[in-house]
């Protein structure tokens, strides 16, 4: 009987079309949502144009909408958490009030009207449903999550800036809606610092235009220091405020009961600064660290090296790096082309679909897992049979995959969304009641092979953190987590490859 599996994983952002309802854990979705916007907008233009010339009146709405969108929308990737947010707060929100406007129950559904609906159903079918608000919270949280791993300048980030990439910039009412977000998520410390930003910047005048005042945003900031029993806070805020404003009724009413309220609560409880939350456990700080950077010692890297690895064929030989001692942990370079890669995302453009943990309850979705997933099996394409080949080659190991008491599972394809991530898990399955059917009798996992099918822009890294090795994104690089057989059945060694993909953008 087989006994030894391997796990193949492919780790890609995708730039394709495919039917989801899921729009926020998927490049691909988030991409398939711009290239079908022009089309909404060119229905908006062609019922704006069709209204005026019947001499019909127009929503002030639709027209300003339609002047902001003609400039900014265009078909492009979505690959970054600014441009994420702009696009799917104008599907949750702005278009949907752009057809409660145009397809009202008190409307006359003539021409326009219908052209306009008939367009938004053709663009709803061709995406698989319709952008929810659970998608532009999850847009949110992924702000939340690329700023807490990777730290990026949130002044520049309010202007559109993030790390090398720059686009459209948040306005105000944008980051008050950000931060009343953090709020929600019981996440005080990311709405004040979001809102205080934004207070910088208008005080420097960096938002000419905005309806939103210092001093309105100061009001809103003491407020929600207040509502966290920091009116002390509160009424430092707002205590310039009312010397430049003295004929601010509001404003004096606040700042009075902020006044009143702080002398109620003893100096013990008077606190007037929100420290982060720190990680709760090891296992925990080690992996947003290792997102970071590298946690090994010059000592430890020392003793890691590169050589031209050895093979069944006598001419193909392997460029190897080892990444980690125990368990040994390997990078083999340049194993997989460009045309092979290009394969591999055509091919599975089609099939993705939220990807799952598998639980004793079965598979379920989870936030601890935001990405898209196909599987395609080496028995249904000659160019994934050429590549089982050559991992076969590389590793030793049996990689045919077969319908019965298979040696390995399918080519499982990723394609991870905006701040997507994968939280710290282990592959080996151990219950064999949730093991795939093609191969119970198998054994468990022993060994994960994982390549990296594009570029990010940022983070993104596999990071194994209780070995503090960190394997950062580089197109065509195989991963290889070798677990023998014999470690397998040790749990300590399972725990020690525990591992992630850390958040990236």
């Amino acid at each position: 009987m087989k006994a030894n599996l391997v796990f193949f994983l492919f780790l890609f952002n995708l730039e394709i079309r495919h039917v989801f309802t899921d729009f926020y854990s998927s490049i691909a979705t988030l991409t398939q949502l711009s290239q079908n916007e022009l089309k909404l907008v060119s229905a908006l233009r062609r019922f704006i144009v069709a209204q005026e010339k019947q001499e019909e009146d127009v929503d002030k709405f639709l027209k300003q909408f339609l002047r902001s969108t003609e400039g900014t929308v265009s078909e492009k990737v979505i690959d970054n958490p600014i441009d994420a947010f702009h696009l799917l707060r104008r599907w949750v929100e702005d278009w949907q009030k752009c057809f409660d406007i145009v397809i009202c129950p008190d409307c006359d559904m003539n021409g326009p009207h219908i052209d306009f609906n008939l367009t938004r159903s053709i663009v709803e079918k061709r995406i698989g449903g319709w952008p929810q608000k659970t998608d532009l919270d999850a847009a949110v949280s992924a702000i939340f999550r690329l700023w807490n791993f990777y730290q990026f300048d949130l002044h520049k980030f309010l202007h559109g800036k993030i790390f090398e990439f720059e686009t459209a910039p948040f306005t105000p009412a944008d980051v008050i809606y950000i931060a009343n977000k953090a709020e929600e998520f019981n996440n005080m410390y990311n709405s004040i610092q979001f809102l205080e930003t934004l207070l910088d910047e208008l005080k420097k005048g960096k938002f000419p235009n905005s309806h939103v005042t210092p001093t309105t945003l100061s009001r809103i900031i003491a407020a929600a220091y207040n509502r966290y029993d920091m009116p002390v806070k509160s009424v430092e805020i707002l205590k310039e405020c009312t010397k430049a404003e003295p004929g601010n009724k509001r404003l004096h009413n606040d700042y009075d009961y902020f006044k009143t309220r702080a002398a109620s609560i003893s100096k013990l409880e008077n606190v007037t600064a929100f420290d982060k939350a720190e990680a709760e456990d090891n296992m925990t700080r080690d992996y947003e660290n290792l997102c970071r950077g590298s946690l090994k010692s010059p000592k430890e890297l020392s003793r890691l090296f590169c050589y031209y690895k050895a093979t069944d064929d006598p001419f193909y030989f392997v460029k190897t790096e080892l990444a980690n001692l125990q368990p040994r942990i390997f990078l083999f370079h340049d194993i997989i082309s460009d045309d092979e890669i290009g394969f591999l995302r055509n091919i599975s453009e089609k099939q993705l679909s939220r990807s799952t943990t598998m639980t004793k309850q079965g598979m379920i979705g989870s936030e601890d897992r935001i990405s898209h997933t196909a599987w395609l099996s080496d028995l249904d394409f000659l160019e994934l049979k050429k590549l089982t080949l050559r991992i076969k080659l590389i590793t030793g190991l049996e990689t045919e995959f077969e319908t019965r008491y298979s040696n390995t599972e399918q080519y499982q394809i990723l394609n991870y969304g905006v701040g997507g991530m994968y939280k710290p898990h282990v592959d080996p399955l151990s219950d064999r009641s949730i093991f795939p059917g093609e191969c119970r009798g198998s054994g468990d996992r022993i060994a994960t092979i994982m390549f990296y099918l594009s570029h990010v822009m940022y983070g993104g890294a596999t990071v194994f953190p209780n070995i503090k090795t960190r394997i950062p994104v580089q197109k065509i690089i195989e991963l290889s987590v070798l677990c023998r057989e014999k470690r397998a059945q040790n749990s300590k060694i399972l725990i020690r490859l525990s591992f992630s993909v850390g958040p990236f953008t």
